[in-house]
């Protein structure tokens, strides 16, 4: 009853390293699952540059490549998923966690992923165990291997049950890990509906993020480029998620909302500090990035709920094709 939690971290890079600080400052011990950082991480651990934190060096407990590897006869509170959300990707998700979750009831299992509609795969496969979905604010992204840059005070995490009317245990699960955040220096707020949370980020994440990607820029200087139709785009797109949300029955996710959100990229826009967003890191890298979980998940909910998308299914349309041009970049290099 005294042993400290055990988190098993699943994907340390930019926002995972910065939680599994946080845990370790809350006494936790945290077991991290590294892949391609996995050689750096070993050997030196993490190096983070914060405005919050400061400058520190730390190490996780334990570093693995796999579940295989991780797994043992380990009990863990949480099973922490920071990767990026790929829907449908082989293996999946339940796949790639089993060993971590499998015959662990009472383990926890954390979805800090970006994204609309992920939950259900993952409640499927382990119905027994307590979903937490997550929504995250914290801008770090990761220079080379181990090395963060976490240049904002930003940090928060909102977390609720999946679904809502889960068992109290589950609710209970959700409060620890809050105050786990709490206590190693974050911000954490539990919600009764997460899901109203998950659609407001999709209201900026849906519609800047891949408009951004698709012309390599950061925000502010996108709706500098060609006002008003730089706006007009944006804003329309946002507007189109409003009335899937209205029309899907989640509450308070309305126009005013929107325009809470917008205001981030007007007043970048205005100030000349645009910022790149997650998807515009991860073109410019040639990495894959979450068009489907983003972009994807909303136009098929459109589609099925007969709610026009235009903007949306252009927006998605495009994003996907530079997303398989990724993938055909990266298969042809590793066939030469």
């Amino acid at each position: 009853m005294n042993d400290p939690p055990h988190v098993l971290l699943f994907g340390a890079g930019s926002i995972g390293s910065v939680c599994l600080y946080q845990f370790q400052r809350a006494g936790c011990r945290v077991t991290a699952v590294c892949r391609s950082n996995y050689d750096a991480v070993k050997r030196d651990g993490f190096s983070l540059k914060s405005l919050r934190y400061g400058d520190v060096q730390f190490r996780p407990d334990f570093v693995v490549r796999s579940g295989e590897e991780g797994a043992t006869d380990t009990s863990y509170d949480f099973v922490f998923v920071t990767t990026k959300c790929f829907p449908g990707s082989k293996p999946s998700l339940s796949e790639l966690i089993r060993p971590y979750v499998q015959g662990r009831s009472h383990t926890a299992i954390v979805l800090a992923q970006n994204g609309i509609a992920i939950e259900d795969e993952v409640v499927e496969a382990f119905p027994e165990n307590p979903l937490l979905s997550c929504v995250v604010y914290l801008p770090a992204y990761q220079k080379e291997h181990g090395v963060i840059e976490y240049p904002e005070m930003l940090n928060l995490l909102e977390i609720g049950t999946f679904p809502a009317n889960s068992p109290e245990s589950h609710k209970a699960a959700a409060i620890r890990l809050a105050d786990l955040v709490v206590a190693g220096g974050g911000q954490a707020e539990v919600h009764d509906n997460i899901q109203i949370a998950r659609w407001s980020k999709i209201l900026m994440n849906c519609s800047w993020n891949p408009i951004c990607a698709l012309a390599l820029c950061s925000d502010g200087d996108f709706l500098n480029s060609t006002a008003p139709y730089a706006w007009e785009l944006g804003w329309g797109v946002m507007k189109e998620i409003v009335e899937l949300a209205k029309t899907i029955g989640i509450p308070t996710v309305n126009e005013q909302v929107a325009e809470q959100k917008a205001m981030i990229a007007k007043t970048r826009a205005a100030t000349n500090t645009g910022r790149e967003n997650s998807m515009v890191q991860d073109v410019k890298q040639g990495k894959l990035f979450e068009v489907e979980a983003i972009v994807g998940n909303t136009v098929r909910l459109g589609r099925l709920h007969n709610v026009k998308m235009p903007l949306t299914e252009m927006l998605y349309a495009l994003a996907k094709a530079r997303f398989d041009a990724l993938v055909r970049e990266k298969y042809i290099k590793v066939v030469e």
